[in-house]
């Protein structure tokens, strides 16, 4: 049963971890990744940060993740991002020390009915506030964890009865490595092997030299999580991960190594009598050792991970690649994201409709000033199908990682964004596939170029486009406010509203006219009420876009 107690003490602090990382960073709101952006200017303040704000989240694979976020969005240098991910590998040792002190050194048990009490009341809903609430979950975090740490002091008393001392002491350290390494990658959690760690200690199961053995292979196991999120990700996210592995590799090897052995010459010499104590200071030596010959190298370590994993050879961009747990980034990707589509739908749909780019604007859609964020993802294999699919399959992966996006905690502002964009990006496809429900039309009206009419459509139609198309390009080439822009696509909407009634009075003026053009009247009235409608789509992506743009907020 003492096992089984362990197991679920363990269960609930490791939980109470989760929850208290959650806690605080909705309690600090936008303000914590704000601090990390202006305290991570030079390798120094980098580390520093990652230490300060790993200690507070009790999460380096949290902190690692902002960093990773910056990093990719160009917020923050590959550099500094290393700087704050190695810093935080310092950060996470002191859970080994709340561990050591307050979970086996004192008797918390008293805080633990208020801690969990206000933590429920706080989270009950009637509180509107979100960081009183984040206060509040940080509260019965706490309090679980002192509750949790509470039942495994009591478990491991009875370990003894139970598992035969001389079978572990029979085991080399090289086999706690190893067995390190797999339980923290198993449990993706170092501070679970720590705590396992120190239990085992604190009821004479192992030795200091064997414990310390375990969590050396907890800090090589924990990098596991950092080399599976690289796999199939954008060049910044493998060169970071490399960066996190190669120093855990180099840093852990030496403890290993060369600190291991000395550890109980150590101790004596410096009359250190308290193993759990002797245990988490061993595991913040070497990592503090480690941050310390590594920062003067920063910049040489970083143009080494470069040179090994060098940046792709073309500027194309990877959209839909930063965490969604950094909302305000993967927000801002998925802006970038929405006016590549639109430029690149733009792009077709003039071409498909036989309007020239420098007709429109001499500098716009030419030279893709408007899509500088769009080489990449779509080709241009000048096949219209080929094309409309590519559109299609990007606006999948548009929901996909909207969706993902969605079901993280949101302010309102940035769930009305995200709402805003998904409505545009639908938008646009949908007004590519009315448009190619009509294209046949429009090609016919090219060619009936011995009929009146059709001259006369066409040059209506190709006018109205030339019109539209201009405005377009300039509400997404510039930062229109948003007032600005409803105003001027309300001005297309009556535009296309004239536009159709004029060519359907053209149409019905040539019927009374002249008898012989009733073969064709009906594809021109189809392609005028086609037309329009596809009009009426795209400004419904305009609009949508332009509402989501200006309701997006970047640290």
């Amino acid at each position: 049963m003492s096992i089984l107690s362990f197991l679920f003490g363990l269960a609930i602090f490791l939980y109470s971890m989760h929850q208290l990382e959650s806690g605080i960073r909705e309690a600090s709101g936008q303000n914590l990744k704000k601090w990390i952006v202006r305290n991570t200017n030079t390798p120094i303040s980098a580390a520093a940060s990652g230490v300060m704000v790993t200690a507070i989240l009790q999460s380096s694979s949290m902190v690692s993740l902002i960093a990773l976020a910056f990093v990719s969005a160009g917020i923050m240098p590959l550099f500094n991002g290393i700087g704050v991910v190695l810093g935080a590998n310092v950060g996470t040792t002191v859970t080994g020390w709340i561990v050591a002190t307050v979970g086996f050194k004192m008797d918390l048990q008293a805080l633990v009915p208020p801690l969990i009490g206000l933590g429920a009341a706080a989270n009950l809903g009637y509180l509107h506030s979100p960081r009183l609430k984040g206060l509040g979950s940080a509260c019965l975090a706490f309090g679980l964890l002192i509750f949790g740490l509470d039942i495994m002091k009591e478990s491991v008393a009875g370990f003894s009865q139970i598992v035969d001392i001389g079978t572990l002491n029979n085991i080399p350290p090289l086999g706690y490595l190893f067995a390190g390494v797999l339980l923290a990658a198993v449990m993706q959690s170092s501070s679970a092997v720590m705590i396992i760690a120190l239990s085992l200690l604190s009821s004479d199961l192992l030795n200091i030299v064997d414990a310390a053995a375990l969590v050396i292979g907890a800090d090589l196991g924990t990098t596991s999580t950092t080399v599976l999120g690289s796999f199939g990700e954008s060049r910044v996210k493998k060169q970071l991960a490399f960066a996190h592995v190669f120093f855990n590799i180099i840093v852990n090897s030496f403890a290993f190594l060369v600190m291991l052995p000395l550890l109980p010459k150590v101790l004596s010499l410096i009359n250190l009598q308290d193993p759990m104590f002797s245990l988490v200071a061993f595991h913040s030596t070497f990592n503090l050792l480690g941050l310390l010959t590594f920062l003067p190298l920063l910049k040489f370590y970083t143009s080494l991970i470069e040179k090994l994993i060098p940046a792709s050879s073309s500027n194309r961009p990877d959209f839909f690649n930063l965490p969604v747990e950094v909302p305000e980034l993967a927000i801002s990707d998925l802006k970038v994201a929405l006016r590549y589509l639109n430029s690149e739908a733009i792009k077709l749909h003039m071409r498909e409709l036989g309007v020239q780019p420098e007709s429109v604007s001499k500098d716009s859609l030419r030279n893709e000033s408007i899509s500088q964020e769009s080489r990449g993802k779509l080709k241009a294999p000048r096949d219209f199908e080929a094309e409309y699919q590519q559109l299609k399959d990007f606006e999948n992966e548009f929901l996909h990682y909207s969706n993902k996006l969605q079901l993280v905690k949101l302010e309102p502002d940035q769930a009305h964004s995200v709402v805003k964009m998904l409505e545009a990006a639908r938008a646009t496809v949908y007004a590519t596939k009315t448009l190619k429900d009509f294209r046949s039309d429009f090609k016919t009206l090219y060619q009936s170029s011995d009929n009146a009419l059709a001259r006369q459509l066409l040059s209506a139609h190709q006018k109205f486009l030339r019109e539209f198309y201009h405005t377009c390009i300039q509400l997404l080439e510039t930062g229109n406010v948003l007032e600005s822009a409803i105003e001027r696509q309300n001005s297309l909407g009556e535009l296309n509203n004239k536009h159709y009634q004029q060519s359907c009075d053209l149409i019905t003026r040539s019927l009374q006219q002249d008898g012989e053009a009733v073969g064709s009247i009906s594809t021109w009235f189809n392609l005028n009420h086609e037309l329009h409608h596809y009009i009426r789509y795209m400004l419904t992506a305009l609009i949508t876009n332009s509402q989501s743009e200006n309701a997006i907020t970047t640290p």
